[in-house]
């Protein structure tokens, strides 16, 4: 093992090299009172956390089945922070005696989105064992130059202007006669993985195009996996729930702008280029017999409503949105990762990852992760992070409602 650390240490360096901002730290701008800069001086380094987790079971940590979120973020690494800078990247492997280990990336935010941070990973498995690209595919070279994004809507003064409000309603709310509910403590929080293979998918894609099939003055829509696997697991997630019929919930989704942008940003670019389109349903909508096609149809909508889109404007009111969930506190389920990561096919030597899991869900209950199917192609892994109560109710929705399609 200590060989195997060596690699993976001299490869991480090598690959810092290319991504040399990742070694950096995030820090408030000197040269300006509300702004925030990557950080990067020669000699600068990433924390790497060697632990070992004896007593534990590799398999049962790695499985499916419903399993403690506190145990899954021991594997994490705990980036240190002096309150006024935060390291953009920092890595764990932990050690399961005479079982396996596991290798855990921390990456800021602010510094890179989820499809840097995958490039960045699978560069350095390519760093430390080039033989063992499981697609062919050499990920592309990271594009660090961040004058392409011009923010000609000043973007980035009214997101600071919407956290500032956000955090003001808050506070009133804390100290409003009303509290806030309280949220789920970590240690009753478990996360579980739910597949959707490609049978039940295409299942699931009939039961939509053919509940729409027949409504007139709407737009069609592109019928694809993932808005079908996302329309599937939010429906089953409000029905499990059992969120009262007036209400309304919010669905939050990613957007990865960089090919949407106008002249198109590329591919390899290392920096946030992601932001937020979301959907609202009414609860009652959502029970009924063709709530899931109801559900699907307006996500479906709700994509296709992206092209042309004028970047700008669609954050612009994408901020405006959210503040106005957060200020009524709508039940919002949001979702991380994308199966366009192809997060199983990267090896660092030892063949496939038995298991990927996305912790930093752990702040939002009701949450979930998408990723490919480790076993079936063009199926979806899906992680979703609940109290252990819920995780029955939903688990029994999820499984029955496959059932029954």
């Amino acid at each position: 093992m200590t060989q195997h650390l060596a690699a993976l240490s001299a490869s991480l360096s090598v690959t810092l090299h290319r991504f040399y901002p990742l070694a950096g730290t995030v820090r408030r701008s000197p040269d300006s009172e509300d702004g925030f800069e990557i950080w990067y001086k020669e000699g600068d380094a990433v924390s790497f956390t060697v632990a070992e987790l004896a007593g534990s079971n590799f398999c049962d940590i790695s499985g499916d089945h419903p399993r403690e979120i506190d145990k899954l973020r021991l594997l994490a690494p705990k980036p240190a922070s002096t309150g006024e800078q935060w390291p953009v990247l920092s890595v764990q492997m932990t050690l399961f005696p005479d079982q396996g280990f596991c290798i855990g990336v921390a990456v800021h935010h602010a510094a890179c989105d989820g499809a840097g941070a995958i490039q960045f990973i699978k560069s350095w498995a390519a760093a430390l064992c080039p033989s063992g690209n499981l697609t062919g595919d050499v990920p592309p070279p990271p594009f660090l130059d961040r004058s392409v994004i011009v923010d000609s809507h000043g973007v980035r003064r009214k997101l600071l202007r919407a956290s500032q409000e956000v955090s003001e309603k808050e506070k009133k709310q804390r100290t409003g006669v009303e509290p806030p509910p309280p949220e789920a403590p970590h240690s009753s929080l478990v996360f579980g993985t739910f597949v959707l293979g490609p049978a039940m998918i295409g299942k699931l894609k009939k039961r939509v195009l053919e509940a729409t099939a027949e409504e007139e003055g709407k737009p069609k829509f592109h019928c694809s996996s993932f808005m079908v696997a996302c329309a599937y697991t939010w429906t089953c997630l409000v029905k499990a729930r059992g969120y009262d019929g007036d209400s309304t919930v919010v669905f939050c989704y990613a957007v990865d702008w960089r090919r949407r942008m106008a002249p198109e940003i590329p591919s390899g670019y290392i920096g946030n280029c992601v932001g937020f389109n979301t959907v609202e349903m009414n609860v009652g909508d959502m029970n009924g017999g063709e709530g899931f096609a109801a559900a699907a149809a307006e996500i479906g909508r709700s994509i296709d409503g992206l092209k042309g889109m004028d970047v700008g404007q669609s954050i612009e009111g994408i901020i405006d949105m959210l503040v106005g969930f957060e200020g009524a506190r709508k039940p919002t389920l949001c979702i991380g990762g994308s199966p366009k990561f192809r997060v199983y096919e990267t090896d660092f030597g030892w063949g496939r990852p038995a298991k990927v899991e996305m912790t930093s869900i752990v702040g939002t209950p009701g949450a979930i992760s998408l990723a490919e199917s480790r076993e079936e192609e063009e199926g979806f892994e899906i992680g979703v992070l609940l109290p252990k109560v819920e995780m029955d109710q939903f688990s029994a929705v999820f499984v029955g409602g496959q059932l029954s399609g």
